[in-house]
């Protein structure tokens, strides 16, 4: 079995406050991408795991989404798992949590198991806030922690430049950032009003982990000032960062845009992925 594990952009992301379980309460909309990474399956006499980035132990997101189907459908998986990354680590893409959920997927083909629906949702929260999203793909509203989503009218016909500047965020650490001193439990002051828009309505969309960021890291601000140059209707923080990404109308403009600023970041040129063709292009099967 051939999965691929979609990445994402937050088209946008409001902080509205903290939460009493130390998390933060936001609305966001997230939107899939065609960018993924490749998860190879297959069935083994025992498990076994690698990947060509990052950890190869208990504490990579795809052997935590294999303990944790385990744990929830009372078997044992005895399965060789190939993991190719491709989206970057630590630039607001989803990466990880793509490749948790794909493998979860994956698993649930292969073993059929029915799983206890009340638990669920809860399994997926601990390994992340965002794999509930990659359950679902396509464009979809996130609240709570971003863990309870509404699948949303797909919005295409336009470009995707997504640009890498090379810089490792992690999410935890962008969050400190955010911290109001005199303030504990608030961001900006909670804005309950602001959930009722989150994004859907043309012109509103905003990141606010962008002025945080941008002050630590600069660069970032010129990319998007460039991205807007360039032909870009908008340009935007994803999640937490550091990628930046530019929506454009005409290929033409994100063609030059991406080959202007491929001579000093990492690029790439994509576009939404509907929800329609999220899971159809997610698993191949192989007999």
């Amino acid at each position: 079995m051939l999965l691929r594990a979609f990445a994402k952009i937050n088209l946008d992301l409001r902080i509205l406050g903290r939460r009493d379980d130390g998390y933060h309460e936001i609305c966001t909309i997230f939107q899939a991408i065609e960018w993924w990474d490749e998860i190879q399956l297959e069935p083994a006499s025992g498990f076994e795991f690698s990947t060509s980035e990052g950890p190869q132990d208990e504490t990579n997101l795809v052997v935590r989404a294999v303990r944790a189907y385990e744990r929830l459908a009372g078997v044992r998986a005895n399965v060789r798992i190939r993991l190719t990354k491709n989206i970057p680590i630590g630039r607001g893409l989803g990466g990880g949590s793509s490749d948790a959920a794909a493998t979860f997927i994956g698993l649930q083909r292969i073993y059929k198991r029915s799983l206890p629906q009340d638990e669920l949702p809860l399994v997926l929260r601990d390994l992340g806030s965002d794999v509930r999203f990659f359950t679902i793909g396509g464009r979809a509203v996130g609240r709570g922690r971003g863990d309870e989503v509404e699948a949303l009218l797909d919005e295409l016909g336009y470009l995707l430049v997504i640009v890498d500047p090379g810089i490792v965020i992690s999410t935890n650490e962008a969050y400190s950032w955010l911290t109001v001193p005199s303030k504990s439990n608030t961001i900006e002051g909670f804005r309950p009003h602001s959930v009722r828009s989150c994004g859907t309505e043309p012109g509103d969309e905003r990141n606010d982990f962008a002025v945080p960021v941008f002050k630590r890291y600069p660069v970032l601000a010129d990319i998007q000032k460039e991205l807007l140059q360039s032909g870009a209707f908008r340009a935007a923080l994803s999640g937490s960062g550091s990628a930046m990404f530019g929506q454009f109308k005409s290929e033409s403009a994100a063609m030059q845009a991406a080959s202007t600023l491929a001579n000093r970041f990492a690029v790439k040129v994509t576009k939404p992925l509907p929800g329609g063709e999220y899971f159809q292009r997610m698993i191949e099967e192989f007999f």
